[in-house]
């Protein structure tokens, strides 16, 4: 149990223990701050009663009786501020690298559950496919449209299983931005291609306005591919049939711009700020991890751009990305 405004002695362990792992002391800076802070109002008070007030008579009787109260009283008061400070500074510092160890903890935990599960779900993708294409007998279309239910599932949890791989090496810095002269217009085209078939199920209508002749930037060719391949598929699944998107791109004052508008249900506005966390859906009936937007903020953040989302008019969502075109200047 806490108790307020006391540090527990297992919470001193810890204190002591981060402190050790950090590169600064954080006290240090406290303690400067707050003497800066306290030297203003005690100069003041110094020269007021040194300049306008001081007299041997202020000495005695009730006026000396009154100063030395109001001089010992200012000094708890600030003994006791300095220490309530300290104390929430303290809990703050083992609290925060608590959750940090705790959140790393729970990141590995889930990278090595991934990389067991993922050999075996090769293996059964593997086997599912040589039943289908009829490797090991004849199979009746019965079986088939059951194993084609098999392999659906199974390259579904193959997905979520790369997902949380590929956010754990984001988390982990383990990650490299590569740069190499490219174009987002031809990366756009490319991944318009791939969704080509079910932007045409869905018969949603494709409108594109780029402009610029190439859209050329310094970047991770593969990783912004995958940027626009994620809201793609986000604006597929919510976009309703006979519906809309229009992509956008152009080029904004050392940034290409990407936008992405949809006629879809919109984004409502208490949950455009925890669009891209970590597991959050919009819609819990829609297939997905919840893990396609986490991913591509942090591939936008390690080019140092900018992704953002809002509601579009009449209605709808729309995506904004904003990537500088020149990143061979920035640190890795």
């Amino acid at each position: 149990m806490i108790t307020e405004g006391r540090i527990l002695p297992g919470e001193k362990l810890e204190l002591a223990s981060v402190l050790q792992e950090l590169k600064e002391n954080p006290y240090r800076k406290f303690n400067l701050a707050f003497s800066a802070m306290s030297v203003i109002p005690f100069l003041v008070f110094v020269y007021l009663i040194a300049s306008r007030f001081f007299t041997l008579n202020a000495l005695s009787g009730n006026t000396g009786l009154v100063l030395f109260l109001s001089v010992f009283i200012a000094v708890c008061g600030l003994l006791m501020g300095y220490g309530i400070i300290n104390d929430i500074l303290s809990k703050l510092i083992v609290y925060a690298v608590q959750a940090r160890r705790s959140d790393c903890l729970k990141s590995t935990y889930v990278s090595t559950v991934s990389h067991e599960l993922k050999n075996p779900l090769s293996i059964i993708k593997t086997n599912l496919y040589n039943l289908v294409s009829g490797f090991l007998g004849e199979v009746t279309e019965e079986q088939k449209s059951l194993l084609e239910l098999c392999r659906g599932i199974v390259d579904r949890m193959n997905r979520l299983i790369m997902e949380l791989l590929d956010l754990h090496k984001i988390e982990a810095g383990a990650v490299e931005v590569k740069r190499e002269l490219c174009s987002l217009k031809e990366i756009l085209e490319g991944q318009i291609k791939e969704f080509e078939a079910v932007f045409e199920a869905k018969k949603i209508k494709l409108c594109k306005e780029f402009h610029g002749e190439r859209l050329g930037l310094w970047g991770d060719q593969e990783k912004i591919g995958r940027v626009v391949s994620n809201i793609l598929s986000n604006a597929a699944k919510f976009t309703p049939e006979n519906g809309s998107v229009t992509l956008k791109a152009y080029p904004a004052e050392g940034f290409v711009r990407f936008e992405c508008i949809d006629s879809g249900p919109g984004i409502p506005g208490d949950k455009i700020g925890r669009l891209f966390n970590k597991f959050e859906r919009l819609d819990l009936t829609k297939e997905g991890t919840g893990l396609g937007l986490a991913i591509t903020k942090d591939i936008v953040s390690m080019h140092r751009g900018k992704i953002w989302a809002e509601p579009a008019e009449p209605c709808g969502g729309k995506f904004v990305v904003a990537l500088p075109c020149d990143l061979r200047r920035a640190p890795r």
